[in-house]
C-alpha cells in the first residue's frame, strides 16, 4: 500500500511540475543570478527577430520536426525556461520538454506579459517602429463608429481560431451598425503594449468611443452580442 500511495505521489508531483508557472519578475531575477539556465523562446524565426529575452535560444515550436531534432542539444542538467507570445505555444513545448527529461520553468504570458511589465527585451527598434496600427489609429477607429468591436488575436492561438467564425458572423449580421476590427498582435507589437494586452484572444466593446466590455479567452457569439 505504501509502495502504491509513494507512486500516485509522484505521478501528482510529476504532473504537477509540468504544469510549472513562473513571472516574468522571477524569470529575469532567477536569470540574472544564475548563468546555468537556458533560456528558450518557441515562437518564429520573424518573432525572434523582432523582439526577444536577451541570451534566448530560438527553436520555433510550429516547425516540430526541427523542434524535436534541435531540442536534444540542451542539457537535460541545466533547468530550461520556456516562453513564447502568450503562453499556449510556450505551454505545450513545456510539457513536451517535461515529458523529455527536462526540469522546464513556463515564463508566465509569454513576452505580451513581460513586456507590459516593462521587463528589458532585446528589439529590432526598425521593425518594431514600422509595425502595425498606430494608437492614433485606433482611436480615430473609436471616434468615428458608435459601436466597435475589437478583437486582439493571432493566427497560431487555438480560442482565437476558434472565436474567428463567431466574429466573422458578427460582422456580416451587424454591417453598418457595429464596426469589427480585428488586430493580429504579431503584426501590431506596439500597439498591443500600449493598450496593455497580455493575453489572447482578448475582445473589447467600445459605444461612443467608451470601452463597455472586455473579455479575455474564448466567449459565444451570444455573449459578445449581449454587449452590442
Amino acid at each position: 500500500m505504501k509502495k502504491i500511495i509513494l507512486a500516485l505521489a509522484l505521478l501528482a508531483s510529476n504532473y504537477s511540475f509540468a504544469q510549472t508557472k513562473i513571472s516574468g519578475e522571477k524569470a529575469l531575477e532567477d536569470l540574472s543570478n544564475n548563468k546555468n539556465i537556458q533560456l528558450l523562446d518557441v515562437r518564429t524565426v520573424k518573432e525572434y527577430e523582432t523582439k526577444h529575452l536577451k541570451d534566448a535560444i530560438n527553436i520555433d515550436w510550429k516547425d516540430q520536426a526541427n523542434f524535436e531534432a534541435t531540442v536534444t542539444n540542451l542539457d537535460k542538467n541545466k533547468p530550461l525556461y520556456v516562453y513564447c507570445l502568450g503562453g499556449g505555444r510556450s505551454a505545450a513545448a513545456a510539457k513536451k520538454l517535461t515529458d523529455l527529461g527536462y526540469t522546464v520553468f513556463d515564463i508566465d504570458g509569454g513576452i505580451m506579459k513581460w513586456e507590459s511589465n516593462n521587463l528589458p527585451l532585446v528589439t529590432n527598434e526598425e521593425a518594431n517602429k514600422a509595425k502595425g496600427m498606430t494608437i492614433q489609429e485606433y482611436t480615430n477607429i473609436l471616434q468615428n463608429n458608435d459601436i466597435v468591436l475589437i478583437d486582439f488575436h493571432a493566427t497560431w492561438c487555438p480560442p482565437c481560431k476558434k472565436l474567428a467564425p463567431i466574429i466573422e458572423n458578427i460582422s456580416k449580421k451587424y454591417d453598418g451598425k457595429v464596426k469589427v476590427v480585428k488586430i493580429d498582435v504579431d503584426q501590431n507589437s506596439q500597439l498591443t503594449k500600449s493598450l496593455g494586452i497580455t493575453s489572447i484572444p482578448t475582445l473589447f466593446v467600445y459605444k461612443k468611443g467608451k470601452k463597455t466590455w472586455s473579455q479575455n479567452n474564448f466567449v459565444k457569439q451570444k455573449t459578445i452580442e449581449k454587449q452590442l
